[in-house]
């Protein structure tokens, strides 16, 4: 009997009732996955319409900071006196 064959057994009979199987996800059965292309547009309602928007907002203001930031860092924008 190899080690592989202890370690990863393939065939599992009988499992008492009050046992659990665990099954870790690499070695479970593959699953059919979702098709986006069929799926619509999500239905959303205002307040989610807004708050996505506020946060797409934040996220872009946040990234022009940053842009800033480094611009400022690489020494571009003025000349400071030090």
């Amino acid at each position: 009997m190899s080690v592989l064959g202890f370690l990863k057994p393939m065939m599992i009979n009988h499992i008492p009732e009050n046992h659990f199987l665990v099954v870790h996800p690499l070695d479970d059965v593959m699953e059919e996955k979702v098709d986006t292309s069929a799926l619509g547009p999500m239905p959303m309602t205002t307040s989610v319409k807004l708050c996505l928007m506020t946060l797409r907002g934040y996220l872009i203001l946040m990234i022009l900071l940053v842009l800033y930031h480094v611009i400022d860092l690489a020494g571009v924008i003025g000349q400071r006196a030090h």
